[in-house]
């Protein structure tokens, strides 16, 4: 199972970036341009021993993504090299200041199979609920998002079955 890894100076890349782990609405690159600006470096990668799910409560009462500790499998997103600005304000889309997501370093396996320290969001306690559903629309950016960046065909459609059930 992957392990979340405490925060330190090695996640900080030469440049003062570190990388952050996109699972959600954030895989879709406009999306990400509109919260933060211009994306420096996006990269398909794996988060190996966790699942996806839509537990994360939002203001509007509809279910957001979120990840899970499950030993087998596993969630496939976007590494993106942020700086500590960029960071700031996902902090403020993400609402970690009011505890909706807080920070979580994973360690995930790039195309290359290079395994990267990369930050990642996690749904705080007090925000999940499992009777939640994700809204049609947060799931069709989520899944734009995996086809822009060309995840497996077969995560793609487990991403689309979600849409089936509601």
């Amino acid at each position: 199972m992957t392990e979340s890894l405490p925060l330190d100076d090695s996640h900080i890349l030469d440049n003062g970036c570190i990388w952050y782990f996109a699972y959600g609405s954030n895989l879709c690159t406009a999306q990400k341009k509109r919260r933060i600006g211009t994306v420096l470096t996006a990269e398909v990668a794996e988060l190996r021993g966790y699942r996806l799910v839509f537990n994360k409560r939002s203001n509007d009462g509809t279910g957001k993504a979120n990840v899970v500790p499950d030993p087998h499998p596993s969630v496939w997103g976007v590494i993106y090299r942020c700086t500590e600005a960029d960071i700031e304000r996902l902090d403020f889309y993400e609402g970690v200041k009011w505890g909706h997501y807080r920070h979580e370093f994973v360690r995930v396996i790039t195309s290359t199979g290079q395994a990267i320290t990369a930050l990642t969001y996690v749904a705080g306690e007090d925000f999940i609920d499992e009777t939640l559903w994700p809204s049609a629309d947060y799931l069709e950016t989520i899944l734009q998002g995996a086809k822009e960046h060309g995840l497996p065909v077969e995560y793609v459609a487990e991403l689309g079955e979600w849409k089936n059930r509601i």
